[in-house]
C-alpha cells in the first residue's frame, strides 16, 4: 500500500514537472516569437489581472477572439492575445478606440497565458440577490401609465416602497403611451430626470428621487445582460419586453457621469413613421420614381441623412412593398429595428467578427435577389454593393450625407470608382423628419406679408397660384402630450440617375454641379421646398420646416 501511494507520489511530480517545462518551453518560445516580431511580450500566468479593464471585453468574445484586455492605465488599455494576425482582434481593437476613446497597446502571449486570464472571469459576479424577471406591460396598464409617471414627482419619499419591476414597468409604458423612441435616464446632482423623445424631440416629462435609482440601474443592467459592478466604462445591451401580446426590442446605452451612470433605452420601431410607402409622405413625381425603381431587377437605391432622419424606416417600406414568395429578400442591420416576415433578416455582430463587410460577402453566396444593408461606411462594403448592383442584384441601403448631391460625392471619397458606381447607382434619396401638427388642436393664423415672400422665395415656381388664406402652427392638447404635435412625415429630395448624371460622375463633379442639373433638368423638389409644400397643406408647420431644414 505504502509503495504504490509513493509510485503515486512520484508519477505526481514527474507530470507536474513535465507541466511546468513545458510551460517554460512554451513562454520561451513565445518570448522568442515576440522579440522576432518586435513587438512586447508578457507572461500572464500568476499576473494581477485588472478586472476592470478585463470587463471592457465580454467573456463570450473574449474566448471567441483569443484575446484579454489584462490592464488599463488612463486611456490605455494593455491587451494580450497569441492571435496577432486576426483580423477580427484588429476590427474589434478598431472599434473599441473608436467607441471608447481608448488606445491600445497590444502584447503577444502564451496560450497558457490566454486560459489564465480567462479564469479571472469567473471573479467578475452579477450580484445572486436580484433575480431577472420578464417584464410586462399590460394593455389596460397604458392609460394609467403616463399619469403615473407625471406623478413620481409628487410621490418623493413614497416611491421608495414602489417595487422596482412595478417602477421600470411604469416608465416604460409611459414611453409606449407616448410614442416615444428612446427613454433617457440622467442623473443630476439632487434628482433623477426622466425624458422621452417624442416624435425626433426630447421632452421633459419627470424627475425622481435619486435613492430610487441604483435599484433601476441594477434591474436595468440585469436585464440587459450587462456587468452590474462596473460602472466606469459604457455597455451596451438589450432586451425585450411583451405589451398586448407583441414583443417589443429594447438596445440599452449606459454611459459613466458626473454624478452616475446615465442610461439610454431605444424602444426598437416604436415612435417611427408607417411601413407603408403612401404614409412616408412622398408625392408627385418622386413617388413615381421610386415606385418605378423598386421594382427593378437590379441596380443600387440609397437613402441619405442624419441619425435619425427615417433612412432605414423608409427602406423598410421598400421591402415591404416588393416582398413576395418568389423574391429572396437579405438584410444586413445594426441593430434589427422591425421584424418582417418573409424576409430574412441578419444581425451585425462585430465582436464575433460579422461586419458588414463580412456579412455582405457571405449573403451574396445566398442567391438573394434583394439586399439591403443598414448603411455604408467603409470602401469594401460600398464596392461590395455597387458590384453587387451590376451582377443582378437590387440593393437597397443607407448612407450619412447632408443632401442628395452629396451621396456621388461622398462615395468617390471613399474610393469607390465612377465606372462602377455611375452604372450601379439608380436613385439616390435624401430625407428628413419633420412632425405633423396635431389635427386635434392646430391652430390657424393669416400668414404676414415677409411670411408669403419668402415662401414665394423658396418654393421659386412651385408657389401656390392660389392665394394662401392660412396657415398652421402648434398649440398642445391632451391628445398629443401638450406638444402640439403628434407623429412625424418625410420631406424628400430624389433624383435619377440619368445619363447626364452618369456623365458627371464619371467627371468627378461636385455636389453643386450634380444639384444644379438635377433641379433645372429634373425638376427635383428640394427637402426645404417639400417641407414648405406640406405645411402650406396643413401638414407640418413653418417653424418646424425651418427647424429641421
Amino acid at each position: 500500500m505504502q509503495n504504490r501511494y509513493l509510485e503515486e507520489e512520484r508519477e505526481k511530480k514527474l507530470k507536474e514537472k513535465m507541466e511546468a517545462l513545458r510551460l517554460k518551453e512554451e513562454e520561451e518560445e513565445t518570448k522568442k516569437r515576440a522579440k522576432t516580431l518586435g513587438i512586447p511580450y508578457i507572461n500572464l500566468v500568476g499576473f494581477p489581472v485588472d478586472k476592470e479593464a478585463l470587463a471592457i471585453l465580454e467573456e463570450g468574445k473574449a474566448r471567441v477572439l483569443g484575446m484579454v484586455i489584462f490592464y488599463k492605465e488612463d486611456k490605455t488599455i494593455h491587451v494580450g492575445t497569441p492571435n496577432l494576425d486576426s483580423l477580427e482582434v484588429k476590427r474589434v481593437l478598431e472599434k473599441i478606440e473608436k467607441d471608447k476613446g481608448l488606445s491600445a497597446k497590444v502584447f503577444l502571449i502564451s496560450q497558457s497565458s490566454l486560459a489564465w486570464a480567462l479564469k479571472v472571469y469567473k471573479q467578475i459576479v452579477i450580484p445572486k440577490k436580484i433575480e431577472k424577471e420578464k417584464i410586462e406591460v399590460a394593455k389596460e396598464e397604458l392609460p394609467r401609465a403616463i399619469r403615473q409617471v407625471k406623478r413620481f414627482t409628487e410621490l418623493g419619499e413614497k416611491i421608495k416602497e414602489i417595487p422596482i419591476t412595478k417602477l421600470l414597468g411604469d416608465i416604460l409604458a409611459g414611453a409606449l403611451v407616448c410614442e416615444a423612441s428612446d427613454i433617457h435616464l440622467e442623473p443630476e446632482e439632487k434628482d433623477l430626470k426622466l425624458r422621452y423623445r417624442i416624435d425626433g424631440v426630447l421632452q421633459d416629462i419627470t424627475t425622481l428621487h435619486p435613492v430610487v435609482y441604483p435599484k433601476i440601474l441594477s434591474r436595468i443592467k440585469l436585464q440587459a445582460g450587462l456587468k452590474i459592478n462596473v460602472t466606469n466604462i459604457p455597455q451596451d445591451g438589450r432586451f425585450t419586453i411583451a405589451s398586448d401580446r407583441k414583443k417589443i426590442d429594447l438596445r440599452i446605452s449606459t454611459l459613466p457621469s458626473g454624478y452616475g451612470e446615465t442610461i439610454v433605452m431605444r424602444l426598437l420601431g416604436v415612435g417611427a413613421t408607417s411601413l407603408k410607402i403612401e404614409d412616408l409622405g412622398l408625392k408627385g413625381k418622386a413617388l413615381d420614381i421610386v415606385m418605378e425603381e423598386i421594382k427593378q431587377p437590379n441596380g443600387m437605391i440609397l437613402t441619405t441623412g442624419p441619425t435619425g432622419s427615417g433612412k432605414t424606416t423608409t427602406l423598410y417600406a421598400f421591402l415591404n412593398t416588393i416582398k413576395k414568395p418568389e423574391i429572396k429578400i437579405i438584410t444586413l442591420e445594426n441593430p434589427i429595428e422591425y421584424k418582417l416576415p418573409g424576409i430574412i433578416q441578419t444581425q451585425i455582430d462585430t465582436g464575433a467578427g460579422l461586419t458588414f463587410p463580412v456579412g455582405l460577402k457571405s449573403i451574396l453566396r445566398q442567391d438573394p435577389d434583394v439586399v439591403m444593408i443598414g448603411e455604408i461606411r467603409d470602401l469594401d462594403t460600398a464596392e461590395t454593393a455597387s458590384q453587387a448592383a451590376l451582377t443582378g442584384h437590387l440593393v437597397f441601403s443607407t448612407l450619412h450625407t447632408n443632401d442628395v448631391a452629396g451621396v456621388i460625392p461622398r462615395l468617390g471619397n471613399m474610393g469607390v470608382r465612377p465606372h462602377i458606381l455611375a452604372p450601379a447607382l439608380r436613385v439616390a434619396i435624401a430625407q428628413r423628419l419633420v412632425r405633423k401638427l396635431c389635427q386635434k388642436c392646430k391652430k390657424g393664423y393669416k400668414p404676414s406679408k415677409e411670411l408669403i415672400t419668402k415662401l414665394k422665395k423658396e418654393l421659386g415656381k412651385y408657389f401656390p397660384k392660389k392665394e394662401i388664406k392660412k396657415l398652421h402652427r402648434a398649440k398642445g392638447c391632451s391628445a398629443c402630450h401638450g406638444t402640439g404635435y403628434k407623429g412625424r412625415i418625410g420631406i424628400f429630395e430624389i433624383f435619377k440617375v440619368d445619363r447626364k448624371v452618369e456623365d458627371l460622375i464619371n467627371k468627378r463633379a461636385s455636389s453643386l454641379e450634380i444639384m444644379e442639373h438635377v433641379i433645372k433638368d429634373q425638376d427635383m423638389l428640394t427637402m426645404g421646398q417639400d417641407g414648405f409644400l406640406k405645411a402650406i397643406e396643413g401638414i407640418t408647420s413653418v417653424e418646424e420646416v425651418e427647424r429641421v431644414t
